[in-house]
């Protein structure tokens, strides 16, 4: 091959691997590279309005972090969020979609406190539009690692063919500063995607989460207390139990109605 001839195939590989890159930066990609959405596809395209509304509170959802007003609660008030969610496959792709209370810094610094999921398993082929009666089954779950969340319930409904609408009720019994609300969406094809919204919530008001029961107090048996030096009048007994001197001196610790029985036969007083 002459120097002539190697150049003009040089020219024309060169011109292939252009219509080739070209050919795929038309569309980006050559499956579904478009994560669900609450607002607009990566081309900048508006799928949603008002992707996130709480308590009536709609709001669009355009960035992947912005700033909202902040909406003030007290604890133990209803706090109700709804999600329109656009998945470009089809409503039934929509895999899972959580919502999520904490602060977040960026990707590796990010301080969860509770969460709240939405989940929605299918086998099908993907790809494929999903047949009727075919398995579609959803569910919900709650970590909530610190006792703050109470009368949790989430309800999806397909609004049309691409959209969602979750809704999520809780209630919150602790107080919280300034929080942000992070949703993170998963499609079929494990397309994800995440939006922050600063500073969404803040909750003020008592604790009212549940206490701990504490724990049941260790009480040392009678002879062992006089042992230490406790006097037989003085010695403590288990609940549900009661203090008897015997006509020996010694103390013991009976059911009442033993109690009742040793004083009646003058065994113990």
């Amino acid at each position: 091959m002459t120097l002539y001839q190697l150049a003009i195939a040089v020219i024309a590989l060169s011109a292939i691997s252009m219509l080739t890159v070209s050919a795929f930066a038309d569309t980006g990609c050559r499956r579904d590279c478009e994560p669900p959405t609450l607002g607009v596809l990566y081309t900048g395209q508006q799928v949603v309005e008002k992707g996130f509304t709480i308590n009536g509170r709609p709001f669009n959802v355009d960035e992947h972090t912005q700033t909202l007003p902040t909406t003030f609660f007290r604890t133990g008030e209803t706090i109700k969020i709804k999600l329109l969610v656009y998945e470009n496959s089809g409503a039934s792709y929509l895999r899972d979609t959580s919502l999520s209370i904490g602060k977040y810094v960026d990707d590796r610094h990010v301080d969860i406190v509770a969460t709240i999921s939405f989940k929605q398993v299918f086998s099908a082929v993907l790809g494929q539009p999903l047949l009727t009666d075919s398995d579609v089954t959803q569910t919900s779950s709650v970590l909530d690692p610190n006792g703050i969340l109470s009368d949790v319930t989430v309800k999806a409904t397909n609004v049309d063919s691409y959209r969602t609408a979750i809704n999520i009720s809780f209630k919150v019994t602790k107080p919280l500063d300034a929080s942000d609300i992070i949703i993170q969406t998963m499609d079929a094809e494990r397309g994800t995607g995440t939006n922050v919204l600063h500073d969404a919530i803040q909750v003020r008001g008592k604790d009212l989460a549940e206490k701990a029961p504490e724990p049941v107090k260790q009480v040392p048996a009678p002879l062992k207390q006089v042992k230490n030096k406790v006097a037989a009048k003085n010695i403590t007994c288990r609940e549900g139990f009661e203090l008897v001197i015997r006509t020996t001196g010694a103390p013991a610790c009976v059911y009442p109605v033993t109690a009742d029985t040793l004083r009646n036969l003058r065994m113990a007083n």
